[in-house]
């Protein structure tokens, strides 16, 4: 499934000039300190390197952030989900309960997903399964999601072949094709707040809410969208375009035993940002934090949303990001944001302030990004790249650090007289 996983040299970890020591805030004494994001932020290091086979471009990846505790994705886009910290067994292991899944990552590229480990083993990205097309010819998969069923890791691919696959990791097989659309699929997307609803994406000029339980399409908005997301509380959906515009739309309360399913058009949307004087070009990607929209087009400008005012708060600008798919991300705390660009460069910001925290580069990583995302407790930052490459950056306590930049008093020294 994976040709073979390297381990960067820690050593040789950026380009950058190395991340000078952070001050952290005390508390009553010197030997407690408060661990920030932005210090973490400031000892990310590039530690894994993963190539997938089919040696092509990796489309998109996603984290399952589902645990036992967890209720949909209340919260999230609207302030925050509550602080999540990980604890580690002697071995480097993390701890976790059976039914905690957050250590899931999928990944989508030429005709397969891969399933990945991200956690358990430490330092590791391992391979945990594979699925690929049964079908030949040019049916790339371009997009991905997890979806929060207890009891299993249940994931969702499409791409080219024009139909939804669900796929169970519990069963390690395919257990529904969703069919209706008669284009390539561009996006997909869980509901937030019930898990039987997944969205989907289409160059068909069509986006569709599904059925996850009996795989029936139950609404379809005749409108040519490029990328879409629900609103955190589930009762309205909003869309990108080509053009640039964006719209809201609403969500029907829906009877997942109809047979027919609820037809929207144009006249059923809200414009939001008109094509003119939006976006200036496609977008890809759509967000929420705070409970505001942030809109990031094709050729690198995130604009952050106030639906309130119908104002944009501010923009964010990606330096040599070309015209190109790239998916971001919004930080579990609704406070920071991660994108990539054309030249293999990560930035993260801060969505209160618009400043730059940390551009993440590495000597190897020279390919456009086509996804970036946190982890849950933002210590790691994953993305994928054109050529079938996964990297990631990790959190570094500065005593490791200083052990990486000590000199090693166990070499020789040629230049000593006998």
């Amino acid at each position: 499934m994976v040709e073979e996983v390297l381990s960067a040299i820690s050593a040789d970890a950026s380009l950058e000039a190395p991340a000078k020591r952070a001050r952290i805030a005390d508390n009553s004494n010197d030997s407690e300190k408060l661990l920030t994001p932005e210090h973490i932020f400031r000892n990310l290091r590039l530690r894994r390197i993963v190539r997938e086979n089919h040696n092509d471009t990796v489309t998109q990846i996603a984290l399952m952030f589902y645990r036992p505790d967890d209720d949909g994705l209340q919260g999230h886009g609207t302030g925050g989900m509550p602080t999540y910290e990980r604890s580690f067994d002697k071995r480097g292991g993390a701890v976790r309960e059976a039914d905690d899944n957050s250590n899931l990552l999928v990944s989508t590229g030429h005709m397969q997903a891969n399933v990945f480990d991200n956690e358990n083993c430490g330092d590791h990205l391992d391979i945990m399964s594979h699925f690929q097309l049964d079908e030949e010819g040019p049916n790339m998969l371009r997009t991905c999601c997890w979806i929060r069923v207890p009891g299993d890791a249940l994931f969702a691919v499409a791409g080219e072949d024009k139909m939804v696959h669900l796929i169970s990791l519990a069963w390690t097989r395919e257990i529904r094709v969703l069919r209706g659309h008669t284009g390539t699929i561009v996006d997909l997307q869980p509901h937030p707040t019930d898990t039987r609803l997944l969205l989907s994406v289409s160059n068909d000029r069509t986006v569709r809410i599904w059925s996850v339980l009996n795989g029936a399409c139950l609404c379809i908005y005749n409108y040519g969208a490029t990328a879409a997301r629900f609103h955190p509380n589930g009762k309205a959906m909003f869309t990108g375009s080509s053009a640039g515009e964006v719209r809201q739309w609403p969500v029907p309360d829906f009877d997942h035993e109809t047979t027919e399913p609820a037809m929207l058009t144009t006249d059923d949307g809200t414009r939001i940002v008109s094509g003119k004087g939006g976006m200036g070009s496609a977008i890809d990607c759509l967000r929420f934090a705070n409970s505001n929209l942030l809109v990031k087009s094709m050729a690198g400008r995130i604009d952050y949303w106030d639906l309130d005012t119908k104002a944009v708060i501010r923009s964010f600008i990606v330096r040599s990001h070309g015209v190109s798919v790239s998916r971001f991300d919004v930080s579990y705390d609704d406070k920071y944001l991660c994108v990539g660009n054309s030249r293999g460069e990560i930035y993260i910001f801060s969505i209160e302030s618009g400043k730059t925290l940390r551009r993440l580069v590495h000597k190897r990583s020279v390919r456009p990004v086509t996804c970036a995302i946190f982890s849950r407790d933002c210590r790691s930052v994953v993305y994928s790249s054109e050529a079938g490459f996964i990297w990631r950056y990790d959190y570094v306590d500065d005593e490791t650090l200083a052990e990486w930049e000590r000199p090693d008093e166990s070499a020789s020294n040629d230049d000593v007289s006998e």
